[in-house]
């Protein structure tokens, strides 16, 4: 039998009443998946903060699988803990599944480290190098990355913060060349831009200037508190996909298109408007085109995992924007469209992947939108619905905001965008309080 051991390691200490509800459980999830896989050993070791892998009620683990074994690290545990509890298993091979943190996006920099030291004691890994999870997390280094291997991406700018701010040697120097130089560069860049932080996450902090005026008051302001890119900024339409595998063996999917269903706001990822929807496979479109080179990227990276790409398509031609590398708000979408749970990615790249994914025919299609506030109890009641493939129940303390909750949704198993299309309507008009109606319209007024 082999064994296999799943790890992630987490850097923030969640407020125990921040709470995510899952349906189905995690632990359901857990079990089906195991039994699919009798001849597998499966350990799970991770922190109680997990929100993605454990059924957690306010701080405290509520449901556990009954056919894998779960060890569970204190929060206060670090890259050398993980890395010795990992390696005391004795795993045939041990598989990296960074998750996302709010903040500095950064979990996936320290388990590569834990599988860089377990491949040194001589054990088989799945996870990306530590310069692969840089080059992801700083998102300078993402662009130099993408522009050095001729991938098309938007024009872009690094901002030390440090040397704009500050002048070193006082008295002695008479002007900051280096802001000098950096404002004259902006001002020759097309309009508007975007103006984020190199090491920030789900979206926080994105300044978009208009004009060179702009831009220069924003940067000359108290706003600006590190190091930032100046991105062109590219007016088109939002698309997501990713990459699952290891060491060339990739499913790469086709893009899933991300809008927002209030006409001129942007996306947001914790927004209760945006809508994602696919795969998208009109060959007009170019899909194969891009899918191969997303292939191209992650053998470039020499990835393994979950990568997910962030994309705009713009008169025709793709431009990639952003790398994520771990578990994605994209993720319970695309592994729904695949017909299976996100934990499958895992154990198929421990053990092979049964299906092809590449092959669209193995694809349905699939929905995922965000319901607002409801009764568990009647979440779990629209859960079991079949069309429903995912719910996820976020309680979200952000800081300076209210409390708020939202109902991350995925419905699939859809042949085609008409019967995707018909069937959440149905669940809209069974549902009308728990999904807006203003979400069918907009999906339904798309052009496919």
């Amino acid at each position: 039998m082999k064994k296999i051991v799943l790890y992630s390691s987490n850097s923030k200490h969640r407020d125990k009443n921040s709470n995510c509800t899952v349906f189905p459980k995690w632990a359901t999830q857990w079990d089906e998946m195991a039994a699919r896989h009798p001849d597998v050993e499966i350990t799970l070791v991770v922190q109680l903060n997990g929100r993605y892998f454990l059924d957690i009620l306010d701080g405290e683990l509520v449901k556990k699988p009954e056919n894998i074994e779960v060890i569970v690290l204190p929060m206060e545990a670090g890259l050398k803990e993980f890395l010795q509890t990992v390696a005391e298993q004795k795993p045939d091979v041990a598989v990296a599944m960074p998750g996302p943190v709010s903040g500095y996006d950064w979990n996936g920099i320290r388990d590569a480290a834990i599988a860089e030291g377990l491949r040194k004691n001589g054990i088989d890994t799945i996870c990306y190098t530590p310069d692969t999870a840089l080059d992801c997390f700083d998102k300078a280094r993402t662009h130099q990355v993408l522009k050095e291997n001729g991938f098309r991406i938007p024009d872009a700018l690094y901002l030390h913060h440090e040397l704009f701010t500050t002048q070193k040697l006082g008295d002695a120097c008479t002007g900051n060349v280096y802001q000098e130089y950096i404002l004259w560069e902006i001002e020759n860049m097309d309009m508007p831009v975007v103006i984020k932080s190199t090491t920030g996450s789900s979206s926080m902090g994105i300044y978009i200037a208009k004009n060179y005026e702009d831009a220069r008051d924003y940067l000359l302001s108290d706003a600006l508190v590190e190091d930032v890119i100046v991105e062109q900024f590219l007016d088109g339409e939002e698309y997501g996909a990713e990459v699952h595998g290891d060491r060339g063996n990739y499913v790469v999917s086709p893009p899933f298109r991300i809008f927002n269903t209030v006409p001129g706001q942007l996306n947001d990822p914790l927004g209760q408007t945006t809508l994602k929807y696919g795969p998208i496979l009109d060959p007009d479109l170019h899909i194969e085109e891009v899918r191969a080179e997303l292939k191209r990227l992650a053998e470039l990276m020499k990835f393994s995992g979950i990568m997910e790409i962030d994309l705009v398509l713009v008169k025709g031609e793709w431009y990639i924007l952003e790398i994520n590398n771990r578990w994605s708000g994209l993720t319970t979408l695309i592994t729904a469209s695949q017909g299976r749970y996100p934990y499958d990615v895992y154990i198929d790249e421990a053990i092979g992947f049964e299906t092809d994914y590449n092959d669209v025919s193995n694809l349905t299609f699939a929905c995922q939108f965000k319901m607002p506030k409801i009764e568990l109890e009647t979440l779990e009641k629209i859960s079991s619905e079949e069309d429903i493939k995912s719910v996820i129940q976020y309680e979200v303390r952000l800081p300076g905001r209210d409390i708020f909750w939202f109902n991350d949704t995925v419905v699939g198993g859809y042949k085609s965008m008409d019967d995707l299309i018909n069937g959440f309507e149905k669940m809209q008009k069974k549902y009308p309080e728990c999904i807006p109606e203003f979400l069918t319209k907009a999906l339904r007024e798309k052009e496919f």
